[in-house]
């Protein structure tokens, strides 16, 4: 049935009126057929004109009808995404929530025969002070920034989130501590160039990271408990630093 799947992907991928009209067409051919049928039995004097009314009364039935009908359901599956969508994502940064963070993450780690990947935790050092200082909007306008410079200094695959406040969280599927370290070095970079950017001088955008492989047979509360103590490490050994296993500090 895949092919099914992909007609109806591609008819729900037109416009109303385009889908309006398939509908009305094979609503006028059926229609016709089934006059053809009975009337070349019955009727046959009479065919021709009558496969011409049943056309135009079809058409005229089935277009405004499909339109109405379709119309509906376009809405309901536009709704249906906004929904998904505001289910799964965070509101104010565009990345993922930690509901949808944890599942996924959980899903790779279940699939996993071996190690998983890497989780990231990520800190902003002192971000309770830029929204006592500067105000709340301008604190709102750092963390979007900040989770726009996370998700350019990722893979493509990997999964970003705002998992609660200033804190956000990476999950690298199949990645190993360097390449970790590496991305985890460049976020650390790319959020301190969040705080150069901006027309306020003294304001500060420095992150704290923990690192935490995933190790074969180990669940995802255990897994981002690790990150999360080494993020802690990472906040007592001065912040704007990176924290992995094993626990050292690594200047980013």
């Amino acid at each position: 049935m895949r092919w099914f799947e992909k007609v109806s992907d591609r008819f729900y991928a037109l416009r109303i009126w385009q889908q309006a009209c398939f509908v009305t067409l094979f609503s006028a051919l059926g229609a016709d057929a089934l006059t053809l049928v009975f009337y070349s039995m019955f009727f046959s004097d009479r065919l021709l004109l009558d496969l011409v009314l049943t056309a135009l009364i079809t058409v005229m039935v089935a277009y405004p009808v499909s339109c109405i009908f379709l119309s509906k359901t376009a809405t309901v599956a536009r709704l249906a995404a906004e929904l998904d969508k505001a289910a799964t994502t965070d509101f104010l940064t565009g990345l993922r929530n930690r509901r949808d963070f944890m599942r996924l993450a959980k899903e790779m780690i279940d699939a996993a025969e071996t190690s998983a990947g890497v989780a990231l935790f990520i800190d902003v050092d002192h971000f309770k002070r830029i929204n006592d200082r500067f105000g709340h909007a301008e604190g709102d306008r750092i963390l979007i920034l900040i989770a726009e410079a996370i998700r350019q200094s990722v893979r493509i695959d990997d999964v970003c989130a705002r998992i609660g406040g200033e804190e956000f969280a990476v999950f690298m599927p199949g990645a190993d501590l360097a390449l970790a370290r590496t991305v985890s070095e460049r976020i650390a970079l790319s959020c301190r160039l969040v705080g150069c950017g901006t027309s306020i001088e003294e304001i500060s955008t420095t992150v704290s990271i923990g690192v935490a492989m995933h190790r074969p047979s180990q669940t995802l509360d255990a897994v981002i408990g690790e990150a999360d103590s080494l993020l802690y490490k990472a906040k007592q050994s001065g912040r704007d630093c990176v924290m992995h296993q094993p626990p050292h500090e690594v200047v980013a």
